[in-house]
């Protein structure tokens, strides 16, 4: 059934994810490809939507693939809402339940030598992960590839274009001007931008 496997697999995202939401990032990637929930355009706009829409990542792409299995069913729209509700507890219930027995026992054992030692394995495995992750949507996005009449690389110029120039005007205002640049303001200079230089034919 939908619904359990949505609570199940969403269980693993937050049970074996490291890093925060960006870690979580592969993970989700390979299972809404693995059982078909999103293609991997629509993955990569879900991550664009996802920055843009309040609270994490991973939590937001849970609430939308939950809705958008669920509402498949013959439940419909409250299909949807089960869907949404049981993917997004399902993946902060882990994170929720450690954080609760972190709270309790970090104090008391945070000082030991294994622990710490521990801490430092995961922490590199982490920024692994969100490395990881990061080269493959900016391959995916710039540099897509298709397998339809064989391997092909090809080259997505706009995005190129926007990817070079959001990079120049972050370098000038971070570096030149020292000041610094909001997430969100980069984001949405992104979105313009796109909206920009599609209408226009500029590339």
């Amino acid at each position: 059934m939908i619904f359990l496997t949505l609570f199940l697999e969403f269980l693993k995202i937050g049970l074996f994810t490291f890093g925060g939401g960006y870690g979580m990032i592969p993970l989700v990637r390979e299972t809404v490809l693995k059982h078909g929930w999103m293609s991997e355009g629509e993955f990569l706009n879900m991550i664009g939507l996802s920055e843009v829409t309040p609270g994490p990542i991973a939590i937001n792409m849970a609430t939308y693939v939950g809705s958008t299995q669920g509402s498949l069913t013959s439940l419909g729209a409250f299909g949807g809402f089960l869907g949404s509700l049981l993917a997004t507890t399902a993946v902060i219930l882990p994170a929720f339940i450690i954080m609760l027995i972190f709270a309790i026992f970090l104090k008391k054992f945070g000082s030991q030598k294994h622990i710490k030692n521990a801490l430092k394995g995961i922490n590199p495995v982490a920024i692994a992960l969100i490395m990881s992750t990061a080269l493959i949507l900016l391959s995916d996005v710039l540099f897509p590839i298709t397998l339809e009449n064989g391997f092909h690389v090809s080259t997505n110029r706009t995005s190129i274009f926007i990817f070079l120039l959001i990079f120049f005007i972050y370098i000038i205002h971070t570096q030149v001007l020292k000041k610094k640049a909001h997430p969100i303001l980069i984001i949405v200079l992104g979105a313009l931008l796109g909206i920009v230089v599609n209408y226009i034919n500029l590339i």
